[in-house]
């Protein structure tokens, strides 16, 4: 008789070490998660903020480039002779 009392108590035990494991994996897995969420979101801020500043860059070189092209080149103003001593370069195509 004694020996049955002894097997029930460690049945009813059974389910508390189950409950306990499943509330530490719960925990874990949801700290996990958030902490990968967290490193994703600070990944994402950072990739946002080079892209932006690469699209700054970008507008600025347009806009430089375009005020470039407005003036006149300075080869217009030169004459025919100095240009036909200019030597073509060689291309290479392959």
């Amino acid at each position: 008789m004694n020996r049955q009392s002894v097997n029930r108590s460690q049945d009813a035990a059974l389910p508390v070490h189950q409950f306990l494991y499943l509330a530490m994996a719960l925990v874990l897995t949801l700290a996990g998660g958030l902490f990968y969420h967290s490193w994703q979101t600070a990944r994402l801020a950072d990739q946002v903020a080079a892209q932006t500043a690469l699209l700054t860059q970008l507008k600025t070189n347009h806009a430089t480039t375009l005020v470039k092209a407005a003036q006149p080149l300075p080869s217009a103003n030169a004459s025919p002779a100095t240009l036909e001593n200019i030597v073509p370069q060689e291309r290479w195509v392959f």
